[in-house]
């Protein structure tokens, strides 16, 4: 399953995409790594991403991944969270947030929750400009150099890659020849 996701994002990566897309779904998958997945907080923000125009593929390949990042980092996460759901100046809108019955099963109150949504919120921005660079870095720079490559060419002439690429480039053309 993990090789579909890989296989799905290099296809994203070298198809006519755009790298805001991409770099957008790189960016969600960051904040939904960080915040904690049972609360409903979390629920809500994945359920949003389907309804968004970016690559699904990307976004939970690298959710899977920055999950395992974002185990590490529940102590400083826990840290932010204590830091902003302690301030004086919030408290009134804190309590008041809480005493919404719905808003409970959002876990604002949780301090690792609330770490989570403020550097989410934070490394946003970053996280898609450090991806959309990336990305454009890769389609002018590398994407020719790694498709002219020995290793390539002689994976390609591979007689099951063959089979594959044959029957798919039938299939492909048969679907777009009906557009």
């Amino acid at each position: 399953m993990f090789i579909t996701w890989i296989a799905k994002i290099v296809a994203a990566l070298n198809s006519n995409i755009r790298p805001r897309q991409i770099a957008a779904a790189v960016a969600l998958a960051l904040l939904l790594a960080l915040i904690p997945k049972a609360n409903l907080l979390w629920v809500t923000l994945f359920v949003i991403t389907f309804f968004l125009k970016i690559n699904q593929a990307v976004e939970l390949t690298f959710l899977a991944l920055f999950d395992l990042i974002a185990l590490f980092l529940d102590p400083l996460l826990h840290l932010l969270g204590y830091a902003v759901l302690t301030l004086p100046l919030l408290h009134d809108l804190f309590t008041a947030l809480y005493n919404v019955p719905i808003l409970y099963f959002f876990k604002f109150y949780n301090t690792v929750v609330m770490g989570g949504l403020i550097a989410g919120i934070v490394l946003f921005v970053p996280v898609y400009l450090l991806a959309r660079r990336g990305i454009n870095i890769y389609r002018d720079k590398i994407r020719e150099k790694i498709a002219h490559s020995k290793l390539v060419k002689g994976f390609l002439k591979n007689p099951l890659v063959m089979a594959i690429k044959n029957t798919f480039g039938k299939a492909y053309n048969f679907y777009a020849n009906l557009r």
